[in-house]
Parts: structure tokens; sequence; C-alpha cells
């Protein structure tokens, strides 16, 4: 996933605006009436009397389900293929209900995570559901699968609330030159706010 970027697609020959970024989902968008989200950037012409030239980045089929669904982008470092690859989730109540968590393992590793008192192991990729615990506060604690011996590399404490749910992701930090193989990662917790409506229908705002 990469930091803040302004992309866009066409929904039916309508251009939509989607600013990507790691801190936050963004809003809800409308889908394609065939379900491929071709994301392009515009870069400029060198003739400045016509218009941008559109460069694919990405591009992601969604299910045909009622949705919504989470298009994750993904920092593609191969020079073949587009800048990004795409992972889509279905993100509904029915598989993220209120007040629970749901974690997913995006390192490279394998992870022993402890959260709200429960124990997971999770490979590259897999997610598991967690309910909130009755406390006021949670505990989230992360180690990493190191060759066969175990390297806690995050534990931290944060409020549970109530009437949200809540969304992890565990990542790999990302190598620089002071540490070109760092063993640290980030847990990038999203929350959402849920609210019932005068019929008992539930809805993410």
């Amino acid at each position: 996933m990469s930091d803040l970027a302004t992309l866009f697609y066409d929904v039916d020959g309508k251009k939509e605006v989607i600013h990507a970024g790691l801190g936050a989902f963004s809003r809800l968008y409308p889908s394609p009436s065939n379900r491929r989200v071709v994301f392009y950037r515009e870069d400029p012409n060198p003739d400045p009397r016509k218009p941008p030239i559109k460069a694919t980045v990405a591009d992601a089929t969604l299910p045909s389900g009622e949705g919504p669904y989470l298009v994750l982008l993904i920092s593609n470092p191969s020079p073949e293929g587009f800048p990004f690859s795409t992972l889509v989730i279905d993100h509904s109540l029915k598989v993220h209900p209120a007040n629970n968590y749901r974690v997913f393992n995006f390192s490279k590793r394998r992870m022993a995570v402890r959260l709200a008192e429960k124990d997971m192991l999770l490979n590259r990729g897999e997610s598991e559901t967690v309910p909130y615990p009755d406390a006021r506060k949670a505990w989230l604690k992360v180690a990493a699968d190191e060759e066969g011996s175990w390297l806690v590399v995050t534990s931290s404490s944060h409020s549970v609330g109530s009437d949200s749910r809540t969304t992890v992701f565990i990542v790999d930090i990302p190598p620089s030159e002071r540490d070109p193989d760092p063993k640290g990662v980030v847990a990038r917790r999203m929350r959402e706010r849920i609210v019932t409506d005068e019929f008992g229908e539930q809805h993410v705002k």
C-alpha cells in the first residue's frame, strides 16, 4: 500500500476521483456495471491542447455479491506489469460484523497474534475475526516466526469502544539505508462507526 495518491477510474463513462492512502478507508464508491475497475493516473499531455493521458496503474474485478468490497492497492516491486497489484476483500457487515476486529497478516512472515485474549496463527495473506472484549482496553501482541523462533515485534493497548468495527493490517516495516533488513512490523488499526437505523438495519458510517 502506498502513501496518499490521487487516482481515477471510470463508471460507465463518468470519472471518479479516489484519494488512496494508508491512514483510513476511503468513502464508498460506485462500481462499474461490468464489475471491472481500472485505476489510472492522469499524465500531462505533451500537446497542451489535448486532454491528459490516462496511464493505468492497477485493475481489479469485483465479485458478483452485494458488497461493499475493499480494494487494496499493493506496490509492485517488479518492473513488469502495473505499478500496483490489487486484493479485493469482502467488507460487508456479514463478513465483518459490528463490535469485532478483523486482523490481516500482510507480512512476509508467519505471525502469532494475541488480541483481546484470543490467540491466532496467521500465514501471509490470512485473516481472522475476533469479538471485542468486555473490557475498556484490549492488548494487541504480535510475534514473528524467525526460522523456527518467535520474535515479539509489537505490543500495545488501545481503547475498545462500541458500535464500531476495527480492521487491523499487520505489515512489514519497509527497508531503508539505515536498516536494510528490519524485523519490526506496523499494526495499522482502522475503526469504522456502525449505526442502526429506525428499522433495525446496521450501516457503516
